[in-house]
């Protein structure tokens, strides 16, 4: 649904009208989002480019956002998507023009009104004309519902009148009386351009006295306080634009005459109490403006930069693909043989890399394992005499018959004596080369006792040992000398 060159033409309005409708139906947004994120370039494009763009910013800030979001679907053309998002926001508008023959009556849409809310109402009466025009389906025009429906699509046009409350829109015979209750009401209140409050209106203690002012005065006081609870302060918002125009304050009292209100002198308090908190949320309101301002201004910065860096990566990637067909002139067999080629190094690669990671995962056991066995080496080159004895009373027993230690080798007699010394220990002797290879978890120690033992126990335990298990070599037979080296190698 492309904006046609008449913007005053019904689809053209029906367009705005589905934007409100949409941007205030929250379940709509996560279809709005799916459609917009596939191309954000292209529909931001055109949102911008719709002469209905400029109206969102009468929305809330997520209205807004959504609002542009789904301006820039409707009009860029993409009847699909869009009709993806009707279908899907207003799931009982589709189901009417499903179930309708030839004729679609909005008065059979079923949803009663006041069961949801106003938008999400109207959104559905939009959507069942849309998509009643996409399956080839009449409306009812003389249906009641209808007919309210297109005065309300009407209504929603105002939007796109000027405003006639601002200054530049008032007939210049009001503006010299506007120009009049001004000036009057400037000098009996100095402080109204400043939007501020009356100074004599406050004890010396700076709090309000309430006996000086009337109920007009004491409501235009007490909005100051609305501010606080919200946690913001009033004279930043002031102090950012001090002081009040003539024409501000002119429009102020034009909306107080429209509505009815005296600009008699006997009643300026009420105008003058009128205009101070008029002033105070407007101040506000342009400061929330600023925000939305700064915060599309920020989403159109990170969107420039994206678009930046997406368009260096079709710059790279039509450089590489120009390379590649330079490259690849080669018949079709030579390809291939050159893709097998690849493939295989490919493979020998991943296997180099998969044996460097295992062992690179081993490698802290295998420093360990390796000191070990060079201290074994180096106690063998000094000819340790294994029939020395150590006095095992400088041993503390305690401390090694609780280590939570295993012992792989060794005869029977020499087992035998050691457990009478350690027998909380676990011993296991040679020739038991298919030991149960779960007395090994848990350990903290493994000792091995290399004068009797094999090969097949030896790797045994090398195999199938926690990561965490400390590896030891006992190079003796003798008791005392044992224990010694035990503790020792702690």
């Amino acid at each position: 649904m492309k904006e046609s060159n008449n913007k005053n033409s019904y689809e053209c309005r029906l367009n705005y009208f589905v934007c409100t409708s949409l941007c205030a139906t929250k379940q709509a947004y996560k279809y709005i989002d799916k459609v917009f994120n596939s191309n954000k370039d292209k529909y931001s494009n055109f949102s911008k480019k719709c002469s209905y763009y400029n109206l969102a910013n009468s929305r809330l800030l997520e209205e807004e956002m959504y609002f542009k979001k789904a301006l820039g679907i409707i009009t860029s053309g993409g009847e699909d998507e869009f009709y993806y998002i009707l279908r899907l926001s207003y799931k009982k508008a589709n189901l009417l023009v499903k179930n309708s023959k030839d004729i679609v009556r909005l008065s059979e849409l079923p949803i009663k009104p006041g069961t949801i809310a106003q938008e999400e109402l109207l959104g559905n009466y939009a959507a069942a004309i849309i998509l009643a025009q996409k399956e080839g389906k009449k409306i009812d025009e003389d249906d009641f519902f209808f007919r309210a429906f297109q005065e309300m699509v009407n209504l929603r046009m105002n939007p796109l009148i000027q405003n006639s409350l601002k200054y530049s829109n008032i007939d210049k015979n009001k503006r010299k009386l506007l120009r009049k209750v001004t000036n009057d009401l400037c000098k009996l209140y100095p402080n109204m351009i400043k939007g501020s409050r009356e100074l004599d209106l406050q004890k010396n203690d700076g709090t309000l006295d309430s006996d000086k002012i009337n109920n007009y005065q004491r409501i235009a006081y007490a909005l100051d306080y609305v501010y606080e609870l919200e946690g913001l302060n009033i004279i930043p918002l002031l102090d950012n634009k001090p002081n009040s125009t003539p024409e501000e304050i002119q429009e102020l009292i034009n909306i107080w005459i429209n509505c009815g209100g005296s600009v008699e002198e006997s009643k300026y308090d009420i105008l003058y109490s009128f205009i101070i908190a008029s002033t105070k949320l407007r101040r506000l309101l342009e400061t929330y403006k600023d925000a939305k301002r700064l915060y599309f201004r920020d989403i159109a910065d990170i969107d420039k930069d994206k678009l930046k860096e997406k368009e260096n990566k079709i710059i790279k990637i039509s450089q590489e693909k120009t390379d590649l067909k330079a490259k690849y002139t080669k018949t079709t067999s030579e390809l291939e043989k050159e893709n097998e080629e690849l493939k295989e190094k490919i493979r020998l690669l991943e296997n180099k890399n998969k044996h460097l990671q295992e062992e690179l995962n081993l490698e802290p056991d295998l420093k360990e394992e390796l000191t070990e066995l060079r201290n074994l080496m180096f106690n063998l080159s000094h000819d340790i005499d294994n029939s020395h004895t150590e006095n095992n009373t400088k041993v503390d027993i305690d401390k090694l018959n609780n280590l939570n230690a295993i012992c792989i080798g060794g005869t029977d007699s020499w087992i035998n004596s050691m457990k009478e010394v350690l027998p909380n220990w676990v011993f296991i002797g040679a020739g038991f080369d298919n030991f149960d290879t779960a007395l090994l978890k848990h350990k903290n120690y493994i000792f091995i006792n290399t004068i009797s033992n094999t090969h097949s126990m030896y790797y045994r335990v090398i195999e199938n040992k926690d990561k965490a298990t400390k590896l030891r070599y006992i190079n003796a037979l003798n008791r005392d000398r044992v224990l010694f080296e035990i503790e020792k190698s702690l």
